[in-house]
C-alpha cells in the first residue's frame, strides 16, 4: 500500500471513530475491500469489517448489501461483509432474499452468517413467504449435512414467522 493509500485510510477510520462518517466514506471503504485480495490482506479486511460493524446510521445498509451483492468469488470477503450486518444491530428485514440466496448460494461459512442474519429476523414482511419459496426449491442433494441444517433450521424460523402473522 503506497503513503496516499494509507493516509487516505487513515482519514476515513478517523471519520469513523469521531461519528462524522458518511455514505460516501462507506461507499470508499466497501470500494476498496473489495479490492484486497483475501489471501494476502487478511489483517485489513478484518480491520475494515471490524470499522464497518460499528456502523450504524442508517444509510450503511444499501452500500454493504450491494456490495454483498457484486461480490462474485471472495467467500471470506462476503461471511465478512454478512458478519457486519449482524454485529451492527441494524434491522435488515428488508433483506431478507439477499441473505437466503447467500445461504442457498454460497459455501458453509457465508450460510452460516447468512443464516444468522435470517434468524435475527423477527419481523414479518411480504418477503418471508417467498423467501421460504426460495429454500423449499432447493435439491438437499447439493449440500453437505452441516449445510442442510443451516438451511433447513432457516426454513423453520421463517416458516414459524409466517405463520405467527397468519394468526
Amino acid at each position: 500500500m503506497n503513503e496516499t493509500t494509507l493516509s487516505a485510510i487513515d482519514a476515513l477510520i478517523n471519520s469513523f471513530e469521531k461519528d462524522t462518517y458518511t455514505q460516501k466514506h462507506v461507499i470508499s471503504l466497501l470500494n476498496y475491500l473489495v479490492e484486497l485480495d483475501e489471501k494476502e490482506e487478511k489483517q485489513t479486511i478484518n480491520a475494515i469489517t471490524k470499522v464497518l460493524s460499528f456502523c450504524t446510521k442508517e444509510f450503511v445498509k444499501e452500500p454493504i448489501i450491494e456490495t454483498l451483492k457484486s461480490i462474485k468469488s471472495s467467500t471470506a470477503t462476503k461471511a465478512s461483509l454478512l458478519a457486519v450486518c449482524w454485529e451492527s444491530g441494524l434491522n435488515y428485514t428488508d433483506y431478507l432474499d439477499v441473505f437466503v440466496n447467500e445461504l442457498i448460494q454460497n459455501n458453509e461459512i457465508v450460510a452460516i452468517e447468512a443464516y444468522t442474519m435470517i434468524m435475527e429476523i423477527t419481523a414479518v414482511s411480504p418477503k418471508v413467504k417467498h423467501a421460504i419459496e426460495l429454500i423449499h426449491q432447493t435439491d438437499q442433494k447439493n449440500y453437505s449435512a452441516a449445510h442442510r441444517i443451516i438451511i433447513n433450521d432457516s426454513l423453520q424460523h421463517l416458516i414459524s414467522l409466517h405463520n405467527t402473522s397468519n394468526n
